[in-house]
C-alpha cells in the first residue's frame, strides 16, 4: 500500500507531496507550502483549485488536475478523496479508500478554526498518517481567537503612536495578519510577495479587508506586513531611522523563537501537540504512521495511550505492510 523513499510516499503509483521532482505519473499535492511541492514535466498533479493557484503564483505552471473538496477521484483500484483541513487556502487531507480499508493522510493541519478558515474535520481511519510538526507536550497554544484579540489590542495601542511591523509566513500567516489588521482598524501596507498571494485568497472567496502594495509609501500607513526572511535589525534600525517612528515589531508563529522581534504572537497554522491527541482519539486508527516534527517522540506518547504508533523516520520499512 504505501512505500517511502527519498522522493516521498507513495500509496501505489500515487506520490504524495513529493521530497523531490517526482518520476511517478501521478502526485498529490496537499498544499502550496515549499517543503510539500516538487514539480516536473513528466506527472500529472493532483490538487485543490486553491493550491493549483497558489502553485503556479509560487513554482509556475506544470500538468495540474484540479479536483474539489468533497469529489471522490478514481485511481486504478482505490478512490482519492480530498477534505478540508484549515491550514491555509487549498489545503487538503487525503482519504484513501482501497480494498475495503480507509487510509487518511493528514497533512498539515489546523483543528482550531482560525480568523480565515473552519478548523480540520476529523476523518476516521484504518490507517492514518499523521504530521507531527509540534508534537511535542511544549507546544500547547493558546485558543485562536485569545490570540487573535490580543493581537488586535496590541496593534491598535501601537499603531496609534508609532509603526507596527508584523510578521508572518507570506502564504498562510500574513493573509491571517492583514485580516487582523483590518480588524484592529488599520489598512497594512504589504510586501509585494504578500500582495501577489493576497490576490490569490480573495479571487477564491477569502475576504481579508483593505491593503496595499509597499512601494516607497510606507509613510502613509501604521501597520507593515513583512515575510520573516526578510527582516532583521538592520532592518528595524532602516525604517526607524528613516521614517522617524517608533517601530513595534511583532512575529507571528508556534515557534518560541523571538529573534529581534519584540514581541511573539503564539498564532499558527498548526495543530498543536493536545489537538494531534485529540485527532487521533477521534480517528481512532488501527496504526498510526506519525511523520515531520517531533514523530518519534509523539509515536511513543500515541503508544502509552494504547494506540499502535510508529515513526516514520525511524524505520527502513519501504511498505506500510512491513510496519
Amino acid at each position: 500500500m504505501f512505500t517511502q523513499n527519498k522522493g516521498g510516499l507513495f500509496f501505489k503509483g500515487l506520490c504524495i507531496d513529493p521530497h523531490h521532482s517526482p518520476k511517478s505519473k501521478l502526485a498529490f499535492l496537499s498544499h502550496a507550502h515549499s517543503d510539500h511541492v516538487k514539480l516536473s514535466k513528466k506527472t500529472e498533479f493532483l490538487a485543490t483549485g486553491g493550491t493549483i493557484d497558489l502553485v503556479k503564483s509560487r513554482f509556475g505552471d506544470a500538468n495540474f488536475n484540479q479536483i474539489d473538496f468533497n469529489k471522490t477521484k478514481r485511481i486504478d483500484d482505490f478512490e482519492l478523496e480530498l477534505k478540508p483541513n484549515g491550514h491555509i487556502l487549498g489545503s487538503a487531507q487525503a482519504r484513501i479508500s482501497s480494498s475495503g480499508k480507509e487510509f487518511v493522510f493528514s497533512s498539515d493541519f489546523r483543528l482550531q478554526d482560525s480568523i480565515l478558515f473552519k478548523g480540520s474535520e476529523v476523518l476516521s481511519a484504518d490507517t492514518l498518517v499523521l504530521e507531527t510538526t509540534f508534537g511535542s507536550p511544549e507546544y500547547v497554544f493558546p485558543s485562536q481567537e485569545s490570540v487573535v484579540s490580543e493581537m488586535i489590542s496590541w496593534i491598535s495601542k501601537n499603531a496609534k503612536s508609532g509603526l507596527v511591523l508584523l510578521s508572518g509566513y507570506s502564504l498562510g500567516k500574513a493573509q491571517e495578519l492583514t485580516r487582523i489588521s483590518n480588524e484592529a482598524g488599520f489598512t497594512p501596507v504589504v510586501h509585494d510577495s504578500i500582495f501577489e498571494l493576497n490576490k490569490i485568497y480573495e479571487n477564491h472567496g477569502v475576504k481579508l479587508g483593505d491593503y496595499e502594495k509597499l512601494d516607497h509609501n510606507l509613510k502613509d500607513f501604521s501597520v507593515l506586513i513583512m515575510p520573516p526572511q526578510l527582516v532583521d535589525r538592520h532592518l528595524f534600525a532602516t525604517i526607524e531611522h528613516f521614517d522617524k517612528r517608533e517601530l513595534h515589531s511583532a512575529l507571528a508563529t508556534g515557534w518560541d523563537r523571538r529573534g529581534a522581534f519584540d514581541k511573539i504572537f503564539k498564532l499558527s497554522n498548526h495543530a498543536d501537540f493536545n489537538d494531534l491527541v485529540e485527532y487521533v482519539k477521534l480517528s481512532n486508527p488501527k496504526l498510526v504512521l506519525t511523520d515531520h516534527g517531533f514523530c518519534e517522540e509523539f509515536a511513543r506518547k500515541l503508544n502509552k495511550l494504547g494506540f499502535n504508533a510508529k515513526a516514520v523516520k525511524h524505520h527502513r520499512q519501504q511498505s506500510i505492510n512491513d510496519f
